[in-house]
Parts: C-alpha cells; structure tokens; sequence
C-alpha cells in the first residue's frame, strides 16, 4: 500500500503498480491538517514545503491573472493513471477505524511519500515495514524542503533516498540513495528553480528508484544500510 497526500505520490504509485512482483496496489490519500491560525498556517506550509510552497500559497489566494491553474484532484489522478489501484482516503491515518481498515487488509509492504509523520501503529503494520521515499540526502539532510537547505549551504548535489521508516524523522537504515547536480547560483528565481528540480529531476527518479527497491525485497535482494 502507498500513503501520500500529494498529487506527486501518484508517480510513484504509477511506478510501482507496473511491476510484476506488485500484485495489488492501495493508495491510501490523506489531507494535512488544517492550522487554526494564519500563524500556525505559514508554519506548516514552511515545515512541508519549504520558501518554495509559501510563495505558491499566497499566489493561490491572488485574484485574476496572478493565481496558478487549479491543482488536479488527487482522487482524478489515481484514476486516471493508476486504475488498477484500488483507493481509500482517510482525513487521520492514525484514526482508530483507518488502522482498523489498514490491519484488515494485510498489506506485505508500506510505501510512504509527500505525507506527514507517520506513528509505529502505522508504519508497523506491514508484514515487510514500511519505506518511505525522501528528496534528500540523510543524515546531513532530513526534513522537508528538498533542495533549499542544500542551496542554502552551496552543497553541489540533493540526494534522493528510499529507507525504511522508523520512529525518527527521515533517520531509518536506507535501500537505495543518488545524488542529483545541484546548481548552486541558478538563474532567475532559485525557488522556480528548485520547484522545476522537483518535478522534473527528484521525484521521476525517486519513483523508479522506490519501484527498484521493491523489486529488490521481493527477490530478497535489498541490502540495508544504517544511518550513522
């Protein structure tokens, strides 16, 4: 099963719903949760986005010209390219009837990408655990923002890794992990820039990168490495 709250997990929901060791796949959507105050608003937009997701968020609350397209629907998207995959959408994953409905369905694996902290009441409910894709290269980089923090640093690369989730944050022994140039001085608007790294770059490599690791475990053929 897939855990996401993002229209970007539907890439590596697509990823790995080809694959012949997969022989059935739930995508499991959720929605963040919704801040009390404006306050509390730019902090979580900040924390799982980063520079990058405040701009498009006040773009999104501009009138006429200057607001952004509508986002596709989340629910569209997995229908339209993952019809095969069978979708459920809870507001809490950790609510007592989703861990309930998780537990009944006996998933082997849990895949994890563009969602929030996940509790071991969720992540340990797998038979094989649960990975989770990060734009990111751990120990050094953890969190969200992929790419700013990097920027921010002038380190030339951002690493994408697939590990398994523990009760850390992003801090699990890890599957598989590259790294990606980085232009540190880019042109124009270095948040434009790091949006389209993302879309173009990160994520695509990460979704083949997830689907390789699954391969790998149903062969038995995944080499875990501890972080330091």
């Amino acid at each position: 099963m897939l855990l996401t709250s993002n229209v970007l997990g539907v890439d590596v929901a697509v990823a790995v719903a080809g694959l012949a060791e997969v022989r059935s796949l739930h995508v499991v959507t959720t929605s963040l949760p919704r801040p009390r105050t404006m306050l509390e608003r730019v902090k979580r937009t900040y924390r799982f986005a980063g520079p990058a997701g405040l701009i498009a968020s006040a773009r999104a609350r501009l009138p006429g010209p200057f607001a952004p397209p509508p986002a596709p629907r989340l629910a569209d998207e997995i229908a339209l390219r993952v019809p095969s995959a069978v979708h459920l959408h809870y507001p809490d994953l950790h609510a007592p009837e989703c861990l309930a409905h998780l537990r009944s369905l006996r998933p082997d694996l849990g895949l994890v990408f563009a969602c929030y902290r996940l509790r071991r009441t969720l992540f340990a409910i797998p038979r094989l655990g649960t990975l989770n894709l990060h734009l990111g290269k751990p120990p050094e980089f953890r969190g969200s923002s992929p790419g700013f923090y990097e920027l921010l640093a002038g380190v030339p690369e951002v690493g994408v890794t697939v590990h398994r989730v523990d009760d850390g944050l992003d801090s699990g022994p890890i599957l598989l992990q590259r790294g990606f140039p980085l232009d540190v001085a880019p042109e124009g608007d270095p948040i434009r820039y790091l949006a389209r790294l993302q879309r173009e770059v990160l994520v695509p490599a990460g979704a083949a990168m997830m689907a390789q690791v699954v391969r790998l475990l149903a062969r038995g053929e995944a080499v875990e490495v501890p972080q330091a």
